[in-house]
């Protein structure tokens, strides 16, 4: 795939009349281009270097914190970006919780001017615990950096027409679809650059609607959730369908699984990209140009992989993940504890000094608890699943624990189940999550999905 510099190969939006070259963009635009021209040099800084530069902008942020929001006024001020680095995990961790009971405990009672406008991102996540966190400008302009850094670490010709399947409004969206130029939110005078056409559909369509859509719009770049992706393949591969033009996926809000990429390769003949974000912190990891993992955006956060005391979990250990971002004055968030589980990896072969995130494993609910006390992390292998498909047409599968006796096997197939292949399937079940105890077959022809769209693959409802 030819690589692509996005500043020096493509039209810049211009918003001065008269000028052809050099062109001037918007102030936020030409902000974002200073913060993008750092980043291509910070990333390939020595590990060291970025965190000693992480923590002289935390300390501008807990100096900020502990001055200006009530949360923070009992916390002990550090006399230097050192002296934070030493005392860092005693800070207490931040809870989701501590968010939602707060009101305006968190809210800085004196945000920097310079900052710019102040915006309120309002999420439920996967808690079902509504909040909303206030930022500012500011942090929108290192968003707009972050997601310029994650097409041109990816190749991506911003001609390309991109297409998307993602949550809408009810009755917005749906087939055919909408049709529009510029990718984002930003487009005209405010894109930093000029791109192509776009094509959205709303994720509720039928699998039907989804293939044919996907047909008739024949995109380069399509964005959706691992779900969706999965059973577009399966039922592109069932129909013989292939769009033409596709190049690449890129999937975002599910935990991705290595069978999906394989099933999305089989299908399309392309590669999956995945990136880790958040609605109330934005970017928080990047999928790697040159292999599977993630490289932490340690320009706008600073993440750690905590264990259940609040100790940073060496390499390979799964722990607690917590996120500081970095430039958000108007309501600082200082080790807030995102509600997901992560692995940490070994530095990267790519040369970035990036932190390396190897997996992220989802939330305390999507470990499966066995009855002797001990979790476990689901993960289905291609060759388990290859199994069950041979069971069974199953388009989509979901895991609920009830109990520590009992699971419930949710699938969503179109023909109504025989005894012999729910037998089968409890059996598979039971073997593929080696669980012992009670599991109940239940058969559905759609899978509930929360209210942002997304389909959990397994749910602990006794966490």
């Amino acid at each position: 795939m030819t690589s692509y510099n996005w500043i020096n190969d493509f039209d810049i939006s211009c918003a001065v009349p008269h000028l052809e070259y050099p062109v001037l963009g918007t102030p936020i635009n030409m902000a974002v281009t200073s913060a993008l021209t750092q980043m291509e040099n910070s990333q390939w800084w020595p590990a060291e270097k970025i965190i000693e530069t992480q923590f002289r902008q935390l300390f501008q942020l807990m100096t900020h914190a502990i001055n200006t929001v009530p949360h923070y006024k009992e916390l002990r001020l550090p006399s230097s970006p050192v002296e934070l680095r030493n005392m860092w995990q005693d800070i207490p961790i931040l809870e989701r919780g501590d968010i939602a009971g707060q009101g305006d405990g968190l809210q800085s009672n004196k945000i920097p001017p310079s900052h710019g406008r102040i915006n309120v991102q309002f999420t439920s996540g996967s808690t079902g615990q509504p909040i909303g966190i206030k930022n500012t400008e500011l942090s929108r302009i290192f968003w707009r950096a972050i997601t310029t850094r994650d097409h041109i670490w990816h190749k991506r010709n911003p001609k390309w027409k991109l297409g998307h399947i993602r949550v809408a409004k009810k009755g917005q969206a749906s087939y055919p679809g909408t049709r529009g130029m510029g990718w984002g939110a930003l487009k005209g005078r405010d894109a930093l650059i000029k791109t192509g056409p776009v094509a959205g559909l709303n994720i509720n369509a039928s699998i039907e609607e989804q293939a044919k859509w996907l047909m008739e719009t024949n995109p380069e770049f399509l964005i959706t959730y691992p779900s969706i992706i999965q059973r577009l393949a399966e039922y592109c591969l069932k129909k013989g369908l292939r769009p033409e033009k596709l190049q690449q996926v890129e999937t975002i809000s599910e935990i991705l699984t290595d069978k999906v990429r394989s099933l999305c390769r089989k299908a399309f003949s392309v590669d999956i990209v995945d990136l880790y974000s958040t609605r109330e912190l934005g970017y928080l990891g990047l999928q790697c140009p040159d292999n599977e993992h993630y490289h932490v955006q340690s320009e706008g956060v600073f993440l750690e992989v905590v264990d259940e005391d609040g100790v940073g979990c060496p390499p390979g250990v799964a722990g607690k993940v917590l996120v500081t971002p970095l430039h958000n004055f108007a309501m600082p968030l200082i080790r807030y504890a995102v509600g997901d589980y992560g692995v940490l990896g070994e530095p990267c072969s790519c040369g970035r000094g990036l932190p390396v995130l190897k997996s992220i494993l989802g939330r305390k609910r999507n470990r499966l608890r066995h009855p002797d006390g001990s979790h476990q992390w689901i993960a289905i292998s291609a060759k388990d699943y290859g199994k069950l498909l041979e069971i069974a047409p199953v388009r989509e599968y979901q895991i609920v624990q009830i109990s520590l006796e009992k699971l419930e096997f949710n699938v969503a197939v179109e023909i109504e189940l025989t005894e012999d292949q729910i037998i089968k399937l409890h059996a598979w079940a039971r073997s593929a999550l080696n669980f012992p105890k009670e599991v109940v077959v239940k058969s559905y022809p759609e899978l509930e999905r929360s209210s942002n769209g997304k389909l959990e693959l397994f749910k602990n409802l006794i966490e």
